[in-house]
């Protein structure tokens, strides 16, 4: 399932960066060179970008592939330093679970008030929704890594 769900994120990110490198595409075309550009397209471009972030974030973590300072894991035991990793993925899972909660409320809030984007009119929950996903997602993977259950 997990596996599944890894392609999945893979698959949306993707095919969402291909969507906003189009989009972008055919609009400079428009603007440049028939000086008419579309008025939803920057809005689209940024919501498809929130999106990536927040689905891609789960990817850098199951990959292993965000920041981290390892200097002081270098200088430790290696069963300290393993611990003390484990520790800090149950710290950043704790993080993103607090973030899932509060960006749910926001959803909520948004979804109350019925508000929609300025061009494309849609409702503006659904740019909203890339933030409790996605940290549900990092939560989720953060507490995989933790368990030492890596690329999956």
């Amino acid at each position: 399932m997990l596996r599944f769900l890894g392609k999945v994120e893979e698959a949306f990110c993707a095919a969402s960066l291909l969507a906003t490198a189009l989009v972008l595409f055919v609009n400079v075309v428009l603007r440049y060179v028939f000086s008419a550009s579309t008025s939803w397209a920057e809005e689209l471009i940024r919501y498809l970008m929130i999106w990536i972030t927040f689905i891609g974030g789960s990817v850098c973590v199951r990959r292993g592939a965000h920041i981290r300072m390892d200097f002081l894991l270098g200088m430790m035991p290696e069963r300290y330093a393993g611990a003390l990793t484990r520790l800090v993925y149950l710290i950043a899972a704790g993080f993103c679970a607090a973030l899932c909660w509060y960006s749910c409320r926001l959803v909520k809030f948004t979804v109350e008030l019925e508000q929609t984007s300025p061009a494309m009119g849609i409702p503006m929950w659904i740019p909203y929704l890339a933030m409790p996903m996605g940290s549900a997602l990092m939560a989720l993977r953060f507490v995989q890594a933790a368990r030492g259950k890596g690329d999956a």
